[in-house]
């Protein structure tokens, strides 16, 4: 069985797994499933990454699988290059799949233009948020993208304007799994690149970029299988 640390993405919490966790824990797993740390000032991606350190630290976790969805992928990468002897392995859940130096806005320039066209509606002050859009997008029923919207958060701007650091020490990356949702046009690139890079490719045919939340059971079996 597997230690896995799941990793959300963008203005999500550790509750876009509460329809995962239970069939990855019935099976054995142990799961951990944090929320990154809420818009501040100050508040960035190595802030993300630094969480994550701290929670494998504190547990005395090793051998573990780091699951990233979205914007988790910028975290998790992080992580590894921060703990890469306590980690099994590193699993991209329709993610980034970055190199140290990259942000997630130098991935994705349009997200760049997205945001700031979001940021200029809120209040005079607040251009360092984030605030969450486009959840219609992406395959909820109404029900569902009632509840997301009304749980999600803003984020703040430095989560995806900071570069991701590069390796604190000579020890070589934990292997990476990339599993695409194959419903998802988000990050079709990252996937190729994470392919190229030597990763291990799999594919959840038909799945929407929120697949944790719309298709739970395909992708508790995906990380189930990929670990």
């Amino acid at each position: 069985m597997a230690t896995l640390v799941l990793v959300h993405g963008s203005w999500l919490g550790g509750w876009a797994w509460e329809r995962v966790v239970p069939g990855l824990r019935a099976l054995g797993h142990t799961v951990f499933c944090p929320s990154l740390a809420p818009a501040a000032p100050g508040v960035g991606l190595r802030t993300h990454i630094a969480e994550i350190v701290a929670l494998i630290d504190r547990h005395g976790l090793t051998d573990v699988v780091l699951v990233g969805h979205s914007y988790g992928g910028m975290v998790i990468t992080g992580a590894g290059y921060e703990r890469p002897r306590r980690i099994r392995q590193l699993t991209y859940l329709d993610a980034y799949f970055p190199s140290p130096g990259q942000s997630a806005f130098d991935l994705q320039p349009v997200l760049r233009e997205a945001c700031d066209a979001a940021a200029a509606l809120r209040p005079e002050g607040e251009a360092w948020l984030i605030p969450p859009f486009g959840f219609e997008a992406m395959g909820l029923a109404a029900g569902d993208l009632e509840q997301v919207t009304a749980r999600a958060r803003p984020l703040s701007r430095a989560t995806h304007e900071e570069p991701l650091p590069g390796p604190a020490s000579g020890h070589p990356h934990p292997p990476a799994t990339y599993i695409r949702f194959g419903g998802s046009p988000y990050f079709a690139d990252a996937a190729h690149t994470a392919l190229r890079r030597g990763a291990r490719l799999l594919t959840i045919e038909g799945a929407a970029h929120l697949a944790p939340l719309t298709d739970p059971e395909r992708v508790r079996a995906a990380l189930d299988r990929s670990r």
